[in-house]
């Protein structure tokens, strides 16, 4: 590799460069000697295009971007035609010629806008669009509008029901594999309305978003956002070097950004509230609306196009984003099964909890005998009160005509009967024998007479009878009324999402009952005296007595009872200043250590003078209150014992409850998955005889900040969990007969970027202790980065994981100690603390200021004058301060020094404080509105170094992989992982692509920071996958309690392949090769 890397370091220096590190390992506890060596890996690599690796990649991605920008540009800088003034109402595609429409099976144009409208109402068919290229406008219509049809809403998508914009429906229109290009705002919408895209085989039509390219150039962070969605706000003064140069994502505010003018989207309420007779009533209309929205993208490509190649000018960038927007998902019958299978043992484990909940409230009512509900710890708040049933106070004497006429009826037809001669058996005779039977007769007659005042009291009921009289008020709210649908007597409405549901299950934190103030949320009450205090004339009072037996109580100091006391400190989180919080940390860590140290959160509320009331933690911080603790975030509490409850029927509902929380919270968005099913004649040969289609995900190519790609449904999918029903989604998506699914993980990718960048001072991979653990650290021995921060912060490895990331995004020691105690609920405020200072100043070490050379003067001898002052923040502020000028004049950047990860978090600083800050690898600029932050958004430009970073290296990776294996459809990329799709004979050389790919990629951003070199630890895949399905690892079994039995079992599914390099080579008989 090394003369693909073009080294130009001297060996001397690189000698000298490496002692230093490694006194610097052995100074951080490593000891680099006892480190195993990895076998050699023989590889015959392809020829590069260029001189070396950075060549290279510029190359290929020149070659594969540079005839869509040729499209783009001159698609952007042609004058549009003029409008139709009349749109033809003709199915399927015209093209117009001045005024003149010409039915046309496609547009043919290479480039083009477009833009496409559904009616809702109807389904997710299309119902017109609209298109126009540098020559013609064009205009799409579909059958049920044309034909005039009434309104019908539709289940499914059929692909008859899709436009055409390669092909007359069945048969190519020019060649299918030349560049052509569509540009749409939020284009993934419009590209999953294409006939084409749900083929098997790609073509060469590309999208591309100009919500995207937005986004890159003009993205805003959840502030900004915020700040740009409150209108009728006055804007903070600060916020206005920013608000002028970035807006909304909507192509109405991104246009009147780059373009001055809003879009007028008043006809839309049509498309999202109307039904088919006003899209015939208003054609010409929304016609020339969906047209105005194409002239308005178009306008927005023109002035947006040149602002992002400037700033993003590798053409990789460019490639990378294309190949993004080709998503393509196949599925078969099986997802049909996975849906129908989720969904019955979800409505079961959902009918079953009901009733468990209908018991547990049933058994609550039992509380009203005797009002002992008064002194229950978790009903005593609850509305008792009840309907009572009231009679009219008059009503009209009813006289016994009845029943005496009655009497007198019965006694004549007896008589009769007695009378009567019966010449043979039959059913009349045993009738007559049952009517004249003396007792039956009069029991009957008694009866009457017994019940006869019941008839009486008819007249006494009101005309609207009260609803569940006798029962409380909180029960009568969980149950229907008789005649609604699907009624059925008892408390069959509640459900765990309900506020009485954690007080019905007996729900405690720590062994404090939970509690529910609605300005609070959720939180539990923790007793610290043992009488009540005030207590107002109609407030229930508190069973103290009972809680005092239930809960330990806390005593304070008689000094600290005060309410002000227990404001304690809301953390940097709460975006408190810096002088604020140290000023009132001391006085309050003093009455934290007297108090309650759990994990509950202090928010100054007393209940009627005894008992405190505590809120739940929130897994976004302090600031934020909890609505619900049985939703999935408190799940792992329970296993913990931090969160518990009472009686068997209470751990079914809440495992019934962690069982469903995935398809409750997903379902909605699975179920409604866009699933086209293609026609015999369009299905791979393989699959002909199979029922298969296709999803396009809806993938926003840089939907973040960070230019992260962002879809909401399978870029945010888990893997199967045994737990969790329908978590098997991933494996649902399955390559047809012939082919298989090739992909890897990429391991530790933005570990690997930070250590990178760390190590970029010194020119030398594995120089920094950080990237030592990265590069060379082992799971299995424990020495890599997150068994190290486990083993120091004693909590998981998986816990580890989470703050190492977090620490690296730019969270502070405040977060770091809310997650441990979150992970470990043991542990006390001041252990947090403790562990998470170490850890603090093991890993990113301590902040140094250095005193600019010109105001050294009386703090250092004149003899000595290579030596340089070192301050503390707090020193240096203090010296600017008394100085009268401000920090950032009288000394140099702050630095990090002696942590582990000093020099990685030095790096990361220097790029996201520059002034016209761009990432390592691909020189993308950072957005337009945070490069005039002026200080502010400090932790959001240091992950911005990071994730933009990861998203570059994505970008590479996609365009290798398409220049050493053409052949290969991506499919989609989950965060760190890819996955594409390949006719099952280059299955192989696919995996060889991908870890020589991997293998590239990284040694191109090695060499973009100045490091010439790759360690093999990370030079290639640990694993490549080769699959059937999209799974995360190709053995698991993917068992849910919707498939019970596994992949294997339940849909024939059989594992995989999980290749190292080794493997690979081998599969591909390559180590034979010379």
């Amino acid at each position: 590799m090394r003369k693909f890397m073009n080294p130009r370091v001297k060996q001397h220096q690189q000698n000298l460069e490496l002692m230093n590190c490694q006194e610097n390992l052995l100074k951080h506890g490593i000891n680099y000697k006892e480190q195993d060596y990895l076998p050699d890996v023989k590889l015959k690599l392809p020829k590069l295009e260029g001189k070396d690796v950075v060549e290279h990649f510029y190359n290929i991605g020149e070659k594969q971007s540079s005839p869509y920008r040729s499209l783009l540009k001159n698609l952007a800088t042609s004058t549009l035609p003029p409008l139709p003034k009349i749109w033809s109402k003709r199915s399927g595609w015209c093209k117009y010629n001045g005024n003149t429409a010409v039915p046309v099976p496609c547009p043919l144009d290479d480039a083009m806008v477009f833009d496409v409208e559904v009616l809702m109402s109807s389904g997710n068919r299309p119902t017109l669009a609209c298109a126009v290229s540098c020559d013609s406008w064009y205009s799409w219509v579909s059958e049920p509008v044309a034909n005039g049809e009434p309104h019908q809403q539709y289940e499914n998508v059929n692909y008859e029901d899709l436009i055409p914009l390669e092909t007359d429906g069945m048969q190519p229109c020019g060649d299918l594999n030349r560049p052509r290009i569509i540009v749409g705002h939020n284009v993934s919408f419009d590209r999953a309305k294409i006939k084409e895209q749900y083929w098997l085989n790609k073509t060469g039509l590309r999208f591309m978003d100009t919500m995207s390219m937005h986004t890159c150039v003009s993205g805003v962070t959840s502030y900004q956002r915020t700040v740009l969605k409150a209108k009728n706000k006055e804007p903070h003064p600060s916020d206005d070097d920013w608000k002028e140069i970035s807006s909304l994502n909507n192509l109405s505010e991104v246009h009147q950004l780059y373009c001055g003018t809003l879009v007028d989207k008043q006809s839309r309420d049509v498309f999202t509230e109307g039904n088919m007779q006003d899209v015939h009533d208003n054609f010409q209309e929304l016609m020339l609306y969906c047209a105005r929205d194409v002239i308005a993208t178009h306008d927005v490509l023109r002035e947006l196009l040149p602002l992002f190649l400037e700033r993003f000018p590798h053409p990789v960038t460019l490639a990378g984003m294309l190949e993004l927007g080709s998503a393509y998902l196949p599925v078969n019958s099986n997802w049909l099964q996975y849906i129908d299978s989720a969904e019955t043992v979800f409505e079961d484990l959902k009918l079953e909890s009901r009733q468990l909940l209908s018991r547990k409230a049933d058994e609550a009512c039992q509380l009203m005998k005797n009002e002992a509900y008064k002194k229950d710890i978790w009903m005593w708040d609850q509305d008792w009160s009840t309907q009572t049933l009231k009679l009219k106070k008059s009503t009209t004497k009813k006289t016994n005509i009845t029943t005496n006429s009655s009497e007198i009826e019965l006694a004549s037809k007896t008589e009769k009967l007695k009378n009567k001669e019966f010449e043979m058996l039959n059913d009349e005779y045993i009738d007559s024998v049952d009517e004249i039977a003396e007792p039956e007769t009069k029991d009957l007659v008694n009866l009457s007479k017994k019940f006869e005042y019941l008839y009486e009291l008819e007249s006494l009921l009101p005309v609207k009878r009260p609803y569940l009289a006798g029962y409380p008020a909180w029960y009568r709210k969980l149950c229907s009324k008789p005649g609604s649908p699907g009624w059925s007597p008892g408390a069959h409405n509640i459900t765990t999402s309900m506020q009485i549901t954690p007080k019905l299950l007996r729900l405690s934190w720590e062994g404090y009952p939970l509690h529910y103030i609605k300005s609070e949320g959720w939180g539990f009450l923790v007793p610290f005296s043992r009488t009540h205090g005030e207590i107002e004339d109609e407030e229930t009072p508190l069973p103290l007595e009972e809680l005092l037996a239930a809960c330990p109580m806390v005593f304070c100091k008689e000094s600290d009872v005060g309410t002000d006391v227990y404001l304690l400190p809301k953390t940097v989180e709460e975006d408190l200043g810096r002088r604020a919080y140290y000023a009132r940390k001391k006085a309050d860590e003093q009455a934290a250590a007297n108090q309650y140290h759990g994990l509950g959160l202090w928010c100054g509320i007393q209940l009627q003078g005894c008992c405190h009331f505590l809120r739940l933690p929130h897994k976004d911080g302090p600031k934020y209150k909890v609505g619900n603790p049985l939703a999935r975030d408190f799940l792992e509490m329970f296993s913990q014992n931090v969160l518990t409850a009472q009686g068997n029927e209470a751990e079914k509902v809440l495992t019934f409850g962690r069982m469903m929380s995935y398809w409750r919270n997903n379902r909605e968005r699975i179920m409604g998955q866009q699933v086209v099913w293609l026609p015999r004649e369009l299905r791979p040969q393989s699959a002909a005889d199979y029922r298969y289609g296709a999803i396009l995900p809806q993938v926003v190519v840089a939907g973040t900040l960070t230019r992260r790609a962002s879809e909401p449904t399978w870029m945010t999918a888990s893997n199967a969990q045994s737990e969790r029903i329908g978590s098997e989604l991933r494996a649902m998506v399955q390559a047809p007969p012939g082919y298989k699914f090739v992909g890897a993980d990429v391991d530790s990718q933005e570990l690997w970027i930070a250590a990178l960048l760390g190590d970029s001072r010194l020119r030398l991979a594995g120089g920094s202790a950080f990237s030592w653990a990265v590069l060379a650290g082992d799971k299995q021995r424990r020495t890599d980065l997150h068994s190290l921060t486990a083993a120091a912060a004693a909590v998981s490895r998986d816990h580890a994981k989470v703050i190492n990331y977090a620490r690296i995004y730019g969270a502070g020691q405040n977060f770091a100690e809310r997650l441990l105690k979150q992970f470990n609920p043991t542990m006390t405020i001041s252990e947090a603390k403790s562990k998470a200072a170490k850890m603090f100043t093991t890993t990113k070490g301590r902040r140094v200021y250095t005193l600019k050379k010109k105001y050294m003067e009386g703090f250092m001898d004149e003899d000595v004058g290579n030596e340089t002052v070192e301050m503390t923040g707090y020193q240096a502020m203090r010296l600017a301060k008394l100085s009268g000028k401000k920090v950032e004049e009288m000394f140099e950047r702050p630095r990090w020094v002696g942590g582990t990860e000093s020099d990685m978090f030095n790096k990361l600083e220097e790029i996201a404080e520059s002034e016209w800050a761009s990432t390592a690898f691909l020189r993308g600029r950072l957005s337009r509105a945070l490069e005039q932050a002026r200080g502010r958004w400090a932790g959001t430009r240091l992950n911005w170094a990071v994730q933009s970073a990861a998203a570059d290296f994505l970008h590479l990776m996609l365009a290798s992989l398409a220049h050493l294996a053409p052949r290969a459809r991506f499919c989609l990329s989950f965060h760190d992982e890819v996955r594409y799709l390949v006719p099952e004979d280059l299955k192989y050389e696919t995996a060889l692509a991908l870890q020589i790919t991997n293998l590239l990629t990284r040694a191109f951003c090695s060499q973009r920071v100045g490091i010439n070199d790759l360690p093999l630890s990370v030079a290639f895949f640990t694993s490549v996958e080769v699959d059937q399905v999209l799974r995360k690892e190709s053995n698991l079994s993917c068992t849910t309690p919707s498939n019970p039995h596994g992949l294997q079992k339940g849909y024939n599914i059989p594992d995989g392949e999980s290749l190292n390099i080794f493997d690979v080579l081998q599969k591909c008989e390559i180590h034979n090769l010379k």
